[in-house]
């Protein structure tokens, strides 16, 4: 862009004097005030640090480049500006309307966006690094490959924006509207996101170890080849959620809701499971090695190849449910109901289990599964004369 003349700047001067109520033009910018009537300008690559622009319109500027740190913003009319590579750092923006407006690589490090207005914006690869976005509308915005690390989104609206491959480590999401995002392959590592909103959202493949969705809202939430190793899930509702191929290992799951949920694939070993539901689950070929299932209705599930080794099953329904080629060598259990289960192929081997759970085993399937010495002649015992 061209240098900035006498002209250009005497322009500007114009306008701030002109709409900022001023009482000592010659000063504006020693000691800029707000309302300031900007809209429209060409304020490519200005020194605005530090100015007091509360108010202000700036609808339609063309600020990029523009050093805007430490400005003063609040409740500033932005709409379809340009702040495309912009410095904002620790500007306040607090209820400032930036709607469609161009953010692209823009600095916004420990600024304060509260309550402001940043719908069907553009934040490519922007910085928001300890921005505070508390009860931000950021609403069908593309924030792809955004950096927000350490970020504020407390009850931000984020629902239908673009946030594929963004940096998101120890945001806090607490609360915040994230249905029918797109957060795909994103970082989400350590992040809190309890009672959060994530109905509908893609977050296949992103990386959410460690993270806090206690009491949040997955439903129909896609989590294909998700890590949530350690993740904090207890009572989080995740009806119908697709979790394919996704690790959870070592997660807390206790109250959950994995209804009809889709859990192919996925290892959850060392997870605790405490009375989660699973109602018309699928748990094909899912790993549940070394975790404790109590009290779990699993009738007719499918788990067919499901490993299950070192696993204690204390009082489960698993009535009628496809078991075959499940591994559950080593696996205690106890009052355990399998009448009808098919463990076609099934390894059995170094099982420990109950008198309860011998007789209804004895009614399972079970052509083909390996089964250890003392349980072949325990369930013979069953089946003769005086085992009846």
């Amino acid at each position: 862009m061209r240098p900035m003349g006498f002209m250009h700047l005497a322009t500007i001067l114009m306008f701030l004097v002109s709409g900022a109520y001023a009482t000592e033009p010659s000063h504006i910018l020693e000691k800029p005030t707000d309302r300031a009537n900007m809209s429209g300008l060409d304020l490519t690559r200005m020194e605005l640090v530090g100015m007091h622009l509360n108010q202000s319109d700036l609808r339609g500027s063309y600020l990029k480049n523009a050093n805007l740190s430490d400005a003063y913003l609040k409740s500033a009319w932005l709409t379809g500006a340009n702040l495309s590579g912009a410095i904002l750092i620790k500007a306040d923006l607090t209820g400032a309307i930036l709607n469609n407006v161009d953010l692209r690589g823009a600095d916004l490090t420990e600024s304060i966006l509260n309550s402001a207005k940043i719908s069907k914006s553009r934040l490519n690869n922007a910085r928001l690094v300890k921005a505070d976005l508390t009860d931000a509308d950021l609403s069908d915005s593309d924030l792809s490959e955004a950096d927000l690390t350490d970020a504020r989104l407390f009850r931000t609206d984020l629902s239908g924006s673009n946030m594929q491959d963004i940096y998101l480590v120890n945001a806090n999401m607490i609360g915040a509207h994230l249905s029918w995002t797109d957060m795909s392959g994103s970082y989400l590592s350590k992040g809190q996101f309890s009672r959060a909103e994530l109905y509908g959202t893609n977050l296949s493949n992103a990386d959410l170890t460690n993270s806090d969705f206690t009491r949040a809202y997955l439903m129909r939430t896609d989590l294909t080849g998700a890590k949530m190793n350690s993740a904090n899930l207890a009572y989080a509702d995740m009806t119908e959620a697709k979790l394919i191929g996704a690790t959870l290992t070592s997660a807390t799951l206790p109250y959950a809701d994995m209804t009809r949920a889709n859990l192919s694939g996925a290892d959850l070993s060392d997870a605790d499971l405490s009375a989660v539901r699973l109602m018309g689950a699928t748990l094909r070929s899912v790993k549940l090695d070394r975790v404790n299932l109590r009290e779990l209705d699993l009738r007719g599930l499918e788990m067919k190849g499901a490993s299950l080794k070192g696993a204690n099953l204390i009082m489960d329904f698993l009535t009628n449910a496809n078991m075959t080629g499940a591994d559950l060598r080593g696996a205690t259990l106890n009052q355990v109901e399998m009448t009808g289960v098919d463990l076609s192929g099934a390894n059995l081997e170094g099982i420990k289990y109950d008198q309860f759970t011998l007789y209804s085993l004895a009614k399972a399937r079970l052509d083909g599964a390996k089964i250890s010495d003392n349980l072949k002649a325990d369930i013979k015992a069953l089946s003769s004369p005086q085992g009846k």
